[in-house]
């Protein structure tokens, strides 16, 4: 028995697993785009994205100038929009987790990348802009990152935000944003935003997808300051792509694949994502005012690890640390350590 049993550590120790995830995950996003053809879905895109292609600037509830980026969807047969959508969003989610380091397959096997390909989310879009503003290696190319990501400024503007904070080239980076801005006061008129902005509070249909968003958002709100945290560019990011769900009253549940694609590298995150459904027999599809259990643990996880490793951070040295400083005996302990490290002066004459 101990012997089949060292074979097997053996055996498990050589599964190449990254390799396997790999495999894994593009499998997953053959069978999902295969299945498209056969279920009823992509209500989203076939109701809102689509006539917003066509011309109606109004449908989509995204700014005007998401036009120049869905227009050719109006090109493709309206019964191949959804699975040629998802081939697309499947796609682009597998070739971003390669800059990202995320788990492709336990991303597409999370419930909102679920949520996102159901519904035919443009979501895509924003994961390559943010993707772009993160790691672009020139002021023009995250610029073109952050005009992507703001087609859903509802989710995007907050973190987008924190990524200004600690951009070294502002002016540079803002270039082709404000272009792309003014080019579109010309093409769609010089109150479209104001139109737009009006429209949106005023027509957006209550979806069951935003119930997490309506409970949790006056928290995320008081929380915003604490992304400001995290002295790492990388980690302020991801912070900020966690509060920006939390903060905003209208983020839908599918929207948490944003910062999952940044976030997601341990196996517990998969199942937290379906956590929501212990509470399904009860409240049916309301459960899901519950999915916000996942961002706020994803959170917490992450101000722990920050904490652990400094522990000077807001100055919770005392609350994490195991070792006493206060009294004669911690001053002592100091002192010992310093003369430990310390050139003793005899050293010297002993060599002569």
């Amino acid at each position: 028995m101990p012997g089949n049993f060292t074979n097997f550590k053996e055996y498990f120790s050589k599964i190449n697993f990254k390799k396997l995830s790999w495999i894994i995950a593009i499998e997953i996003a053959i069978v999902m785009t295969t299945a498209t053809f056969f279920l009823q879905g992509g209500d989203d895109i076939y109701r809102y994205y689509l006539p917003f292609a066509k011309g109606c600037l109004d449908c989509g509830f995204t700014p005007y100038y998401s036009y120049w980026l869905l227009w050719p969807l109006q090109f493709i047969p309206t019964n191949l929009v959804w699975p040629v959508w998802t081939a697309v969003t499947l796609a682009g989610l597998l070739l971003l987790c390669r800059y990202t380091g995320t788990n492709p397959a336990l991303l597409l096997l999370s419930f909102p990348i679920f949520g996102q390909v159901w519904l035919g989310q443009i979501d895509i879009l924003v994961c390559l802009g943010l993707t772009l503003a993160l790691l672009g290696k020139n002021p023009l190319t995250r610029g073109v990152g952050f005009t992507l990501a703001m087609i859903k400024p509802q989710y995007a503007a907050i973190a987008v935000l924190f990524l200004l904070t600690r951009e070294r080239h502002l002016i540079k980076t803002l270039i082709v944003p404000a272009f792309v801005f003014m080019l579109s006061l010309v093409v769609f008129g010089f109150n479209w935003p104001i139109e737009w902005i009006r429209h949106s509070v005023t027509n957006l249909p209550p979806h069951v997808w935003r119930l997490a968003a309506k409970d949790i958002w006056p928290v995320g709100v008081l929380l915003l300051w604490l992304p400001f945290l995290f002295k790492d560019r990388r980690e302020r990011f991801e912070a900020g792509t966690i509060i920006s769900v939390l903060a905003s009253p209208v983020v839908g549940v599918y929207s948490y694949g944003i910062f999952l694609l940044f976030t997601l590298r341990k196996w517990w995150v998969l199942p937290l994502s379906y956590a929501w459904l212990l509470a399904y027999p009860f409240l049916s599809e309301s459960a899901l005012r519950f999915a916000w259990i996942l961002p706020v643990v994803l959170l917490l996880k992450m101000f722990y690890d920050q904490y652990k490793t400094d522990l000077q951070t807001a100055g919770l040295r005392g609350l994490f640390s195991r070792e006493k400083t206060g009294g004669q005996s911690g001053q002592l302990s100091k002192i010992s350590t310093t003369l430990a490290k310390k050139p003793s002066a005899e050293a010297p004459s002993k060599m002569r």
